[in-house]
């Protein structure tokens, strides 16, 4: 149990912060989050204004679970025609923009990190990037925050980050193209409103990928075994 919990409890808190910002978005009377989407999606900022809230969401872990994914499925799903190439653009490099961020904030807090962690402690997380770190590379295809934890851990190890860059281009194109095909193709029917069953969906999605990386995690730890 306690390798599974390893590989799937990042996506089951995930799915938690998706379920809270649904309740916030969606049960409560906070603010018209359908208004501001579709007044966003007539204006010629639109591939900005999707830039901020991608980064936002890509920065770990400041901002927590800041609805830019939310954002890019209600969009298209809202005002299919609105998005083209320049939003896609737009949210694939806010990805990239973030995770460097992720990745530039854990090392300038690494040297605290030493003086408070023990040297046990550093090489039982070395170890466990080193088995893992590998597959950890599947979640740039998964969600930004995803992608920031990946790239915050490497800064804090100390890692290369100039290698991976090809892995995090590949991850957020995957990423953003993923949540525009699957909405465009499946989910734009909703209509002109969200009522969050794409907040849900995210939620539901990123439960079956925790369990798939949980079992997977334990499998290949038997076999190594």
């Amino acid at each position: 149990m306690r390798r599974f919990l390893t590989g799937a409890l990042p996506f089951y808190a995930l799915a938690i912060l998706a379920m809270c910002m649904y309740l916030v978005l969606y049960r409560t009377n906070l603010f018209d989050l359908n208004a501001i989407v579709q007044g966003a999606t007539g204006s010629a900022w639109f591939p900005a204004f999707m830039f901020v809230c991608v980064l936002l969401e890509a920065v770990f872990p400041y901002f927590g679970y800041f609805p830019g994914t939310a954002l890019i499925l209600m969009s298209v799903a809202l005002s299919p025609k609105a998005v083209d190439g320049s939003v896609f653009a737009a949210a694939w490099f806010a990805i990239i923009v973030g995770a460097v961020l992720s990745y530039g904030q854990a090392r300038f807090f690494r040297p605290f990190l030493q003086r408070v962690a023990s040297k046990a402690a550093l090489r039982r997380c070395e170890s466990l990037f080193d088995a893992y770190g590998a597959y950890a590379r599947i979640a740039l295809f998964v969600h930004p925050n995803a992608s920031a934890m990946y790239f915050t851990a490497l800064g804090l190890l100390g890692r290369n980050l100039t290698r991976e860059l090809a892995y995090l281009c590949a991850g957020a194109a995957a990423a953003v193209g993923i949540l525009f095909v699957i909405v465009t193709r499946l989910v734009s029917s909703v209509g002109p409103t969200d009522d969050g069953e794409l907040q849900l969906l995210l939620a539901a999605a990123l439960v079956a990928i925790g369990t798939f990386v949980g079992l997977y995690t334990v499998w290949r730890t038997g076999r190594a075994v």
